[in-house]
């Protein structure tokens, strides 16, 4: 066995600790437990110490089983991209995680969007799931928690604070406050005034050193030692893509889990190429140009055409979908109910999909080839029904934890080595069906326009 590193994947439902085999690129060990939450009396909320000794425990107890006595050479943590903690001059925290999916600061968001200059620099648009709405809406209901804070972290870089004691925040997670500047690479000073923002960390690229472990629980089991290095991540998607595009980063990736999410990268994209289908960041492990990142909705939209999930479960486990393409295909809006049939909705899903690699192609992103991964992508027949929409191969993924893998590629990355993710990489190559392919096409114009429509009217769409 090579060096072993820890790869943790702080995510919205469920936290997952990897372990891998530097040497061989092989996960060794994996664990997936409820991500623990608390209640503020408005809604769920994340306690970070309680969430660092589940991601301790979880460390030791892989490590027992797999370490062989060998301290982890290098931890990185990816996850939830704006849920963040304000932190006292002793690295406590002074409240509660926010997750991003409370929509608490809904006004504050409307207040800052309709003031906001700098939405092209920032690159991303200030919603009710920013970070940047949290603190507006903190500075207004909870002022003690960012007045006693000395500074600013993301929940998905606490336990490298907390080990290090070294306050950063990860250049992918810097960009989810929507306000952070893609043309400077530093955080907008307007923006940061208008949502009342607390002091923030310096940024580091995923792959940067943070520190050493000097604290907690993983020094006194023996998993870490002092030489242990604890490595910047970042946002969970990001992260995820950069195992595909370790070795070519012309890859483009079609992320099919609750959400569905493109992701691509432009080495010479710019800022105003962005189309409302996506969403612009930094490039997983920093440098030039943009990376491209379309979100919509997927599990959402499917109850919306009033889908039963577990008949479509059912359906997605045949090798190809029955009978033929549909003749009307919608498109999908966010909260309203669209009754339709199973391959209609997986066919207006993925015509989404096929807009939002559009986009990415017209900013600035590489046409290479494109990889799948996620829990829906373990169907065959879905995968065969995208690459049949978007007209071209698609490539499966073998992994059960892309996101934790991810993050122990870049912890060993930091440490100054690299493995080679092969494992990854032992999926499959699903050909699209040309008949349909041909029907797609046909059809695909007239629905694209109806979708350029809503855009123009900003109807909501199932994406951000």
């Amino acid at each position: 066995m090579g060096d072993l590193f820890c790869g943790i994947d702080i995510g919205t439902t469920n936290l997952k600790v990897a372990l891998v085999d530097g040497a061989e690129g092989r996960t060794l060990w994996l664990d997936t437990v409820a991500t623990p939450r608390a209640s503020d009396g408005i809604g769920p909320v994340t306690d970070a110490p309680a969430l660092l000794r589940h991601i301790e425990e979880m460390i030791m107890r892989g490590w027992r089983a797999v370490g062989r006595g060998q301290p982890i050479a290098a931890i990185a943590c990816a996850g939830i991209g704006e849920d963040g903690i304000g932190l006292d001059a002793s690295l406590a925290p002074t409240g509660h995680a926010i997750p991003w999916f409370d929509f608490r600061a809904e006004a504050e968001a409307a207040e800052l969007r309709a003031g906001n200059m700098h939405g092209e620099e920032a690159g991303i648009d200030i919603d009710p799931t920013r970070t940047a709405a949290k603190w507006l809406w903190l500075r207004r209901h909870r002022p003690t928690e960012l007045d006693r804070a000395t500074v600013w972290v993301a929940i998905t870089d606490y336990p490298a604070v907390a080990w290090t004691g070294e306050p950063f925040m990860s250049e992918t997670l810097a960009v989810r406050t929507a306000c952070y500047s893609l043309e400077t690479r530093a955080f907008i000073p307007d923006l940061l005034a208008a949502a009342g923002a607390p002091a923030l960390p310096p940024v580091l690229a995923a792959g940067a050193v943070v520190g050493t472990v000097r604290h907690g629980a993983l020094r006194g089991s023996g998993a870490a030692d002092a030489d242990t290095l604890v490595i910047a991540g970042g946002h969970d998607h990001p992260i995820a893509a950069a195992v595909i595009l370790a070795k070519d980063q012309s890859r483009r990736v079609d992320s099919l889990g609750t959400a569905n999410l493109i992701y691509a990268e432009a080495p010479a994209g710019r800022l105003q190429d962005r189309s409302p289908l996506l969403a612009f960041g930094t490039p997983v492990r920093g440098g030039k140009g943009l990376a491209c990142l379309g979100v919509f909705e997927f599990s959402m939209a499917v109850e919306n055409f009033g889908i039963d999930r577990n008949a479509l479960a059912k359906t997605l486990t045949l090798p190809s979908l029955p009978s033929g393409p549909s003749k009307s295909i919608p498109v999908p809006a966010k909260g309203e109910s669209q009754h339709i049939g199973e391959r209609a909705a997986l066919e207006a899903c993925s015509f989404y999909g096929r807009a939002m690699l559009e986009a990415a192609a017209q900013a600035g992103a590489v046409d290479g080839p494109l990889f799948a991964t996620g829990g829906w992508a373990r169907s065959r027949a879905l995968v065969q029904l995208r690459a049949s929409v978007f007209g071209e191969a698609v490539h499966t993924v073998d992994e059960q934890e892309l996101t934790a893998f991810g993050a122990a590629l870049l912890a060993s990355e930091g440490a100054g080595g690299s493995f080679a993710p092969h494992m990854t990489m032992l999926g499959r190559v699903v050909e699209p069906v040309e008949e349909w392919t041909r029907i797609y096409n046909d059809i695909y114009g007239e629905w694209r326009q109806q979708l350029d429509r809503c855009c123009a009217e900003e109807t909501r769409l199932p994406g951000s």
